[in-house]
């Protein structure tokens, strides 16, 4: 088989986007081109270690008396995430890392009454460039579930860590992914 260099991807830029607050139900990109909608907010820049996508699904093993083998792998638990660190402290950052609290703009800034995260499903877009190719993944239902510390130090920048999962929609579908690549397309 041969090796064809032009079809290893590199995504070096993109973006994370979210609605907004309790919002899960604006109208969702269809494909990876069209620009999002002015619902969406940027969470802005990321850390240098860009997105990082994770699947796990449990499976429960049957086996047979007969030589004591594997017959079945049965399917269980699924779980899709994507685990990514925000750099920017902005009023979209804020809001997700403090989901659920009262936060007020003042005159000096921002003010929050930190309380426990709440639920906070809302419509995620994940957005990858390599060149003239994209890949763009739309979380229809996803929730920060996991935060990482929060560390100030001078020895490097504030970054927001979060682990998003996604849940299923109403059609079963936990993310649509969405591939801008002349190789793949129909009659390529």
């Amino acid at each position: 088989m041969a090796v064809d260099i032009t079809l290893i991807r590199a995504y070096t830029n993109g973006l994370v986007a979210c609605s907004d607050f309790g919002v899960s139900n604006l109208v969702l990109p269809t494909n990876g081109t069209t620009p999002l909608s002015g619902d969406f907010n940027e969470v802005g820049a990321l850390s240098e270690d860009g997105v990082t996508e994770a699947t796990s699904q449990d499976r429960t093993d049957v086996f047979i008396w007969q030589g004591n083998a594997l017959a079945r792998r049965i399917p269980g638990q699924f779980v899709k995430t994507w685990t990514f660190a925000a750099a920017e402290t902005s009023l979209v950052t804020l809001g997700v890392q403090f989901a659920g609290s009262t936060i007020t703009q003042t005159a000096e800034g921002v003010t929050i009454a930190e309380k426990p995260p709440a639920t906070d499903i809302r419509n995620w877009v994940l957005h990858g460039i390599d060149g003239t190719r994209a890949q763009r993944i739309v979380v229809p239902l996803g929730e920060v579930t996991e935060r990482g510390d929060v560390v100030w130090s001078a020895g490097g920048i504030t970054v927001y860590e979060w682990t998003l999962s996604g849940y299923l929609d109403d059609a079963d579908n936990v993310a649509y992914r969405y591939y801008v690549d002349e190789s793949l397309a129909s009659g390529s």
